[in-house]
């Protein structure tokens, strides 16, 4: 009786480390969020695991970017990242270096506006006058999910702006999504950046998609791809610098790529002699 007590609590014990151990193996392909609406949905997210054509992971900033770079680069600086994420940075560093940087408005109208009438005139994106001409850094040139430039226009942005600096940020796809998650404007108490995601018809993110991490990621992979693509079929004419913002070391790699000093990342106005020092928690607040 006891050889058989004795087994039995072997085999159970067995079982129980047995599930522990597979429940472990998943906890890095899966992840779990609340979304609005109370629905607990579980995905798996391709945080790592998704490549590009050369195999280069899509959701991670190539490294040697930067270090490919081999003299200082100069404007027009255009960022193609998305919403919340890290273009009040750009812009907060770009200004603190002296360049003349635009955040979403060019003057009295959106960028993305400009932008767009001047694509639709058949006229170089960048070509409108009073709106986006002469400015050395666009930190932020869409208006939102409703209005996705750098998206349905890449070919033509990419294309049309002859020797142009491209930056592509990056940052944890959950971090993205929860930042979404929280942002609401003030214009609109009933809906937040994720929702307008999701209802928005994007290329790549259908309205009714975008409710969790993973699709969110596998939209941004598929983007990622695209810019790469574009980029890449003007070889010396254009450089892309990929960054992600919140790696600690950012500011080193801008002053690499940049030249402008890694201590304007998270300072404005320096330029100006101003020294208002705006916290790395602020920034990513705002972005």
């Amino acid at each position: 009786v006891t050889r058989k007590s004795t087994a039995k609590h072997f085999l159970v014990w067995a079982v129980i480390l047995l599930m522990l151990l597979l429940l472990s193996s998943q906890q890095h392909e899966y992840n779990v969020r609340n979304v609005s609406d109370g629905d607990v949905i579980v995905k798996k997210v391709p945080e790592e695991s998704e490549n590009d054509a050369n195999g280069e992971s899509c959701l991670r900033p190539r490294r040697n970017s930067n270090a490919a770079v081999k003299s200082p680069l100069k404007p027009p600086f255009i960022n193609l990242g998305m919403p919340k994420m890290g273009s009040t940075s750009l812009h907060s560093y770009f200004d603190c270096g002296g360049y003349k940087s635009v955040h979403w408005k060019c003057g009295k109208r959106y960028c993305g506006e400009c932008i767009e009438d001047a694509i639709q005139a058949g006229s170089s994106p960048l070509s409108t006058s009073k709106c986006t001409k002469n400015f050395g850094s666009y930190a932020q040139i869409d208006r939102g999910p409703e209005h996705l430039v750098q998206v349905n226009y890449l070919n033509e942005i990419v294309g049309g702006v002859p020797n142009a600096t491209f930056i592509l940020t990056f940052r944890n796809m959950t971090n993205w999504y929860m930042s979404m998650n929280n942002w609401q404007s003030i214009h609109s108490s009933e809906i937040n950046m994720r929702q307008r995601f999701e209802r928005a018809n994007i290329t790549g993110l259908p309205r009714g998609v975008g409710r969790n991490v993973s699709e969110f990621s596998s939209f941004y992979c598929d983007y990622v791809k695209r810019v790469r693509e574009e980029v890449a079929k003007y070889p010396g004419r254009h450089e892309l610098i990929e960054i992600d913002i919140e790696d600690p070391t950012v500011g080193w790699q801008m002053e690499e790529a940049f030249g402008t000093s890694h201590t304007c990342w998270g300072k404005k106005n320096t330029a100006k002699h101003n020294d208002t020092v705006i916290s790395v928690e602020e920034l990513q607040r705002r972005d």
